[in-house]
């Protein structure tokens, strides 16, 4: 079997105005020159923070920006992997047609599987649950509208005084983050006793490296947010 070369991010949350991720563009587009698989693990898009004025509008600008980066890239297999910001209706729609028509692409509703790593968003970390209260969860998701001028104000200046490092480090901490998921993981069949080595996350935009648990390697790339670390992850399978 081949050695293959794999990337990923997660928490990019594109068209939200307090992502920084414009800043590291350089570096992924780096990564997916060298990359023969690159996973997007989750809230690549964020729907709900959106700034361009409407949820359609914004699944057109998301699907615009795939465009383009697969095309960029055409040698690189691409894995995108929904998070809970961009688990909506009008986009999966979208991104369904997508795919069907971009041959370096394939699209995930929760994790992917690529030999022995497997890569999911990690919204299972907030709280213990099954693929069915994933499932369940997400529905909540489907219809969301994007939060207006007002929110969006106040959830700035709580940006600028970095309340959201606080509120990760206290909501997630890395051992609970961690067993959540493998609580997950157990359900699906990919925890205990099964071939699943290495495990991708996001969601809680705190970096993890390395974490061991019960037999199985966790990593977490962070989030490109002000005062938060970003890492872009790889790592090398056979398939």
């Amino acid at each position: 079997m081949k050695e293959k070369e794999v990337y990923t991010v997660s928490d990019l949350h594109l068209f939200c105005r307090r992502s920084e991720a414009h800043r590291h563009m350089h570096g992924i587009h780096g990564a997916a020159s060298k990359a023969d698989i690159f996973v997007l693990n989750g809230d690549t898009f964020d729907f709900r923070w959106s700034c361009q004025g409407s949820t359609p509008e914004t699944a057109r600008k998301a699907i615009r920006w795939l465009e383009k980066f697969t095309a960029r890239w055409p040698d690189c297999f691409f894995h995108f992997v929904l998070g809970n910001h961009d688990h909506v209706r009008v986009f999966i729609d979208e991104l369904h047609d997508f795919a069907e028509r971009t041959p370096n692409l394939a699209w995930h509703p929760y994790y992917v599987k690529v030999g022995d790593a497997l890569f999911l968003h990690g919204d299972v970390a907030n709280r213990r649950m099954t693929a069915v209260d994933l499932e369940r969860y997400r529905e909540t998701c489907l219809h969301r509208e994007s939060r207006g001028e007002i929110v969006n104000t106040i959830y700035d200046v709580a940006f600028r005084a970095r309340v959201h490092c606080a509120v990760t480090k206290f909501a997630f901490p890395t051992s609970v983050a961690v067993e959540r998921i493998r609580h997950y993981l157990d359900d699906i069949g990919e925890g205990a006793g099964s071939d699943t080595a290495v495990v991708f996350f996001g969601h809680t935009h705190t970096a993890v490296d390395n974490y061991e648990f019960g037999g199985q390697r966790f990593f977490n790339g962070g989030a490109p947010m002000r005062g938060m670390d970003f890492n872009i992850l790889n790592t090398k399978i056979c398939a």
